[in-house]
């Protein structure tokens, strides 16, 4: 009976020793406890029950902050919204948007028993047999756990299996007929920086079973200018590793995904260098690629051709060309090793479905940041090359760009010719009709030449557009689908407006928002005597051409930076049979092509 009751008080010691949450000395019923001992038992448990003390002070320093899990921050806008890939987003950057909002330790079960113990892992001990115990109890600061009946014991550094042997072994070597069994039933957290180009730079509490990808699930990924390829893994000061997340994602492979540890610095460097997959791609998009990597490696990573493409042809390269810095358009053909070329940061690969057929081009030129021939593809609008060029310089003047158009040369030069055939068919009648003669005081001089003109000249083909980023953006009747051959120039920001005609001096004035048509004309020295006052037309920067009315004499007749104000000659001469019906549309129209880039030639 003494026996039992001994045992009953041991059990009910040690369920207080364990259990209770914060010490700082022997309470007074652990004192009465300790008295129902037996003498030779008293000491010796006492000195546990102060070992345990010291163990628990040791824990609840470890477990201070042991419920401040991090939440991940909510994701941008930019992200939400996200249906894919945006067009302008590196490959994986949209991948982060279906992370974790909180991440939280992993469970005991998913723990292998290569895992390493260390302080704050917490141990369910079981004995059973002669003796019969069960506690739980974490592992201190120094590692140290303290065994029911034998003591502390220390296991920081030793893999879960070699723990379980080590105490399975002391407890059949020191309790006869007693056995045990072990359980990792908590796991310890660590804490990892994350910092550089992260979504949310700062120190992350984590568990640690944690890699890198894990870590950077939980942070919410890289910003839009951060790398995915060449992440620092930072230990004691030392970069220790290097992490490519296209590994993980790409090829499904862990090989560079490193086990964090307490303490670790994640760093985040700046993306270097991007390649863009376009045409008949597996997986077309923007793609960061390491220093060294070549075109081979880029179609490696837009998945390869799709089922169209033939597998050894040749593939369009926009690339910068290192001495002129500017942008040109090569034909790469496969070689027997592939495409060994090298990349280039901004490089843009595309690839038709059709072998031996090369991509289509536009030219963009002017105040955009990256000016060169793109590549473009069926649908393709004028936004979107406009993106692929990097958009507008600072100093860009859209409102007087320059777009030139083939067919629109092909349409603008059969109606001068059929022009000039009209105009010597109504020359010849008039004369055989004796409405005009050869001998008239009147010269047809200049309606010779008039033909002569009409013939030679080679029109720009320019057509009228709207290339203001925000109209294109909202407006889909404006971002019209781009054509091979096409070409877009954007001007620099003007300050004058010409006057040219018949006019005494033409020239280019300062431009005066305040001032009128007839302003720039006197600032000319007036119209001379072949002028056609009624007749006066402004070239907007755009190229479009408006009459200006009389009743607008003091006006500004909407005059832009950049305009032309033309003024044409006076056909009266010609009443008499009519020409004027002919002369004058094509004047007008002669002018506005003469003037359509005096916008841009003169500042």
């Amino acid at each position: 009976m003494k026996m039992k009751n001994y045992r009953i008080n041991l059990f009910a010691l040690i369920f207080l020793i364990f259990s209770t949450i914060s010490w700082s000395e022997i309470s007074q019923s652990q004192k009465e406890m300790l008295e129902t001992l037996p003498p030779d038992q008293r000491e010796a448990m006492k000195a546990k029950m102060e070992d345990a003390l010291k163990i628990q002070e040791d824990i609840d320093e470890v477990f201070e902050e042991k419920s401040s899990l991090v939440e991940r921050p909510e994701l941008k806008d930019d992200y939400k919204d996200m249906e894919g890939a945006c067009e302008e987003c590196i490959y994986g950057y949209n991948i982060f948007r279906f992370a974790p909002s909180t991440f939280s330790p992993l469970s005991s079960s998913s723990a292998p028993e290569s895992y390493i113990l260390g302080p704050g892992d917490k141990l369910e001990i079981s004995y059973y047999g002669s003796n019969e115990e069960l506690i739980e109890s974490y592992l201190s600061r120094a590692g140290i756990i303290n065994l029911p009946l034998l003591g502390p014991m220390n296991l920081a550094g030793l893999s879960l299996q070699e723990a379980i042997q080590n105490i399975r072994n002391k407890v059949k070597n020191q309790l006869i007929g007693t056995d045990v069994s072990v359980s990792l039933i908590e796991l310890r957290t660590i804490k990892v920086y994350l910092l550089g180009e992260a979504y949310k730079p700062g120190l992350y509490t984590l568990s640690p079973l944690s890699n890198v990808t894990n870590a950077l699930f939980v942070s919410g990924g890289v910003n839009e200018q951060g790398s995915l390829r060449n992440i620092e893994i930072k230990r004691n000061n030392q970069i220790i590793a290097k992490y490519d997340f296209y590994d993980f994602l790409l090829r499904g492979s862990l090989v560079s995904d490193l086990a964090l540890q307490n303490g670790d610095v994640i760093f985040i460097p700046f993306i270097e260098n991007k390649v863009k997959m376009g045409g008949s791609f597996k997986r077309p998009s923007n793609y960061e690629f390491l220093k060294g990597e070549t075109i081979s490696d880029a179609i490696a990573l837009s998945g390869g051709y799709r089922f169209d493409v033939q597998p050894k042809t040749s593939i369009e390269l926009s690339t910068i060309d290192q001495e002129t810095f500017s942008r040109i358009v090569l034909s790469v053909p496969y070689a027997e090793k592939g495409f060994d070329r090298k990349l280039q940061n901004g490089d843009v690969i595309n690839v038709s479905s059709i072998s031996g057929i090369q991509p289509e081009t536009i030219k963009i030129s002017g105040q955009v940041r990256n000016p060169g021939d793109y590549s473009i593809q069926q649908g393709d609008t004028i936004l979107d090359v406009l993106n692929k060029a990097g958009g507008y310089m600072e100093d860009s003047y859209p409102e007087g760009a320059v777009f030139l158009r083939k067919r629109v040369a092909e349409v603008q030069k059969e109606a001068f010719l059929r022009s000039a055939d009209q105009l010597e068919k109504v020359m010849i009648d008039a004369i055989s009709n004796g409405d005009l003669q050869v001998n008239s005081e009147f010269s047809l001089t200049p309606i010779t030449k008039l033909i002569t003109k009409l013939r030679k000249t080679v029109p720009l083909g320019r057509q009228i557009v709207d290339l203001d980023l925000l109209n294109l953006k909202t407006d889909p009747y404006l971002n019209f689908m781009v054509r091979g051959g096409d070409s877009v120039f954007i001007p620099k920001r003007p300050n004058s407006v010409s006057v040219v005609g018949e006019v005494l001096n033409t020239s280019t004035f300062a431009y005066k928002p305040s001032s009128s048509v007839y302003d720039y004309i006197d600032s000319a020295g007036g119209l001379n005597d072949y002028a056609d006052r009624s007749r006066i037309f402004v070239i907007l920067p755009n190229g479009q051409a408006k009459l200006v009315k009389r009743n607008l004499f003091n006006q500004s007749n909407d005059i832009l930076p950049g305009s032309t104000v033309v003024v044409s000659r006076d056909s009266n001469p010609f009443d008499a049979i009519e020409i004027t019906r002919i002369i004058t549309p094509i004047l007008a129209d002669l002018a506005t092509s003469a003037a359509a880039i005096a916008a841009i030639s003169n500042d």
